[in-house]
């Protein structure tokens, strides 16, 4: 947890129970990938940030928008590169009836007392 974590945004709350199950799975599979990666930052993580995936059908990511950035370009840019390295995700549900899904993920800074010292 030294480098922060991916998470969802309000716990799926609002979402339907079968795409909140596929949202999870897609969070844990990004996750992991970060866990692989997350060495390679080269400055700590200092503030939280939000991207917006879009996602076909088979799960593959077609695109990723940052919506709040982490104050720094290269770490935005490196954590782009390590969710692309994730794709394919999971494929959507078969009772998700839309060809893409629009997904908001936060990455979550650590806090105060794990960030690691440069």
């Amino acid at each position: 947890m030294t480098h922060g974590y991916f998470s969802s945004l309000a716990d799926g709350r609002t979402l339907r129970d079968d795409i909140r199950d596929y949202y999870f799975e897609m969070v844990q599979k990004i996750n992991r990938a970060w866990w692989d990666q997350a060495a390679r930052l080269k400055e700590p993580l200092r503030q939280d940030a939000v991207f917006d995936l879009k996602i076909q059908r088979d799960g593959t990511i077609l695109a990723i928008q940052v919506l709040n950035s982490t104050g720094s370009r290269e770490v935005d840019h490196l954590l782009m590169d390590i969710i692309m390295k994730a794709s394919p995700l999971p494929a959507l549900p078969a009772t998700f009836s839309q060809d893409r899904f629009m997904a908001p993920l936060r990455i979550k800074a650590p806090s105060f007392f794990f960030r690691l010292k440069q």
